[in-house]
């Protein structure tokens, strides 16, 4: 019983992190108070890594390939509900940054898996 919590909590924490996402995407921009240059994709770098690790936790039967074309196309299909939102804009740099946040997270999970093996 206790097993299936901990799976039912990694896998809302999964979502409200999806969530989260998009609602920070989506809301009208507004002036970080911090601010130095790419600043914007270190975020979108952390969010969508972030992202691959809770979901590969909350769902440890999909293919880590999977779970990167899916959050890739999460994140594409963000980008281009922002041409609707107020004060944001399609970023093709915001979608580099997120597919190499999703590659980094991939590649730590499989370093850590391969470590843990031996």
């Amino acid at each position: 019983m206790k097993l299936i919590k901990q799976i039912y909590l990694i896998k809302s924490v999964a979502i409200a992190w999806l969530i989260t996402i998009a609602y920070l995407s989506l809301k009208p921009q507004v002036e970080m108070p911090i601010n130095f240059d790419h600043l914007d994709k270190i975020l979108h770098l952390g969010s969508y890594g972030l992202a691959t690790i809770l979901i590969t936790l909350a769902y440890p039967q999909t293919s880590q390939y999977q779970t990167a074309a899916l959050l890739f196309t999460y994140s594409l299909l963000i980008e281009i509900a922002q041409l609707f939102a107020i004060n944001r804009y399609l970023e093709v740099a915001d979608l580099a940054a997120n597919l190499v946040g999703i590659l980094l997270a991939v590649h730590l999970i499989r370093f850590i898996q391969k470590t843990a093996r031996q």
